[in-house]
């Protein structure tokens, strides 16, 4: 395997001046994420279609890679790549593009939903990955031959991956709904995100009341914060289950809040905080609350539901089209309780299925 270890000053300066030289790179990062709230990168490999670059981030500054990774005119090639956007936006403060997702043109193409990276090289190359490195210790060093040899395989076959895809998404006029898709990848990524929108992505939040939910949004964005300041994971400060249960009971001592879960070890360290925040939430005006979320359960004709469900399933086979991809369940509620189309259903998804979603719900009965 032909592959160069860049681990100088001197070499990383020749990989940015061929990688400056296409219009393609295939990119993978690995990285540890065990104890820690930001993800520790270990490796960074680029295929730009002729050499393959096995970059120490231990030995070199991996800075100079930013205006490369930037370039409006180089397109990036991951697989499931909202980690490895994490990975650059905390590392290097910045948000690669334009990125193509081959987990995203997967779906596009009805390969196959959230297909791991194995799978997709097994389907279009008929290749076995070894999986033999997946849980190794990037961090340790020196890396071994088998580490470093699985690492370049990664972006190799990525990159042909990518060929075999984009020749199927021109024949199908269909290159410019993934470039659409992964024009928001890494936008709302967790590590970047405004820590007061962080209780939008709890599952419960739904179901609570405005009140609760001002409760939940305080305790969640000051989770997030102590995270980020501690390096530390979320659910090591406070797990997400009693975060839900304090919005709901709001204890007024510690030992309210050892009733809902919380360990004696968590309370005799944030007890005075977390009970500090719930005060503040409750005695905040009503004008101040976060909107009321749409419920997951909120009641509909289910009838009407199931058909439509139908109604996008069959479209989603019609145009081979992953149907996970195409629609989401929560969209066909929203559709149902506004008569007007979501903009989840918006963009490429209206042409390819929103229209018709709209027809079968004007037309059901």
């Amino acid at each position: 395997m032909d592959y160069q270890y860049i681990d100088s000053p001197g070499q990383l300066a020749g990989v940015v001046s061929a990688c400056n030289q296409v219009d393609v790179l295939a990119i993978d990062t690995e990285f540890i994420r065990v104890s820690t709230y930001y993800p520790i990168v270990g490796l960074v490999q680029i295929y730009n279609g002729q050499e393959c670059f096995i970059i120490d981030p231990v030995t070199v500054d991996l800075s100079f890679l930013a205006p490369v990774l930037t370039a409006p005119e180089i397109t990036k090639i991951f697989h499931a790549c909202s980690e490895d956007l994490e990975v650059f936006q905390h590392t290097l403060r910045i948000h690669p593009a334009p990125v193509f997702d081959t987990q995203i043109a997967a779906a596009v193409l009805g390969v196959g939903f959230s297909m791991s990276y194995r799978n997709l090289v097994n389907y279009y190359m008929g290749i076995t990955v070894p999986k033999g490195e997946t849980r190794s210790d990037w961090l340790q060093r020196p890396l071994t031959r088998g580490q470093i040899e699985y690492a370049a395989l990664d972006v190799i076959y990525l990159y042909q991956v990518y060929q075999l895809q984009k020749k199927c998404l021109l024949e199908q006029g269909r290159l410019a709904w993934v470039e659409e898709e992964c024009q928001q990848m890494g936008v709302d990524n967790a590590i970047t995100m405004d820590p007061n929108d962080f209780y939008k992505r709890l599952k419960g939040a739904q179901r609570l009341k405005p009140r609760e939910l001002n409760v939940l949004r305080a305790l969640c964005s000051w989770r997030e914060v102590m995270a980020r300041r501690q390096d530390a994971p979320r659910n090591r400060i406070v797990d997400q289950k009693f975060l839900i249960a304090m919005a709901k009971h709001q204890p007024r001592n510690k030992d309210e809040l050892i009733d809902i879960g919380i360990s004696p070890r968590q309370v005799r360290k944030y007890g005075e905080q977390l009970l500090s925040v719930t005060a503040e939430a409750l005695a905040a005006p009503e004008d101040d609350y976060p909107e009321q979320m749409i419920q997951e359960n909120t009641s509909v004709n289910s009838q009407k539901l199931k058909y439509l469900r139908e109604m996008a399933d069959r479209r989603a086979g019609e145009i081979s089209v992953s149907p996970e991809l195409l629609v989401k369940q929560r969209l066909l509620k929203e559709l149902m309780q506004s008569g007007k189309l979501p903009d989840g259903l918006k963009g490429w998804r209206e042409e390819a299925v929103g229209k018709f979603l709209i027809e079968a719900a004007r037309t059901w009965r």
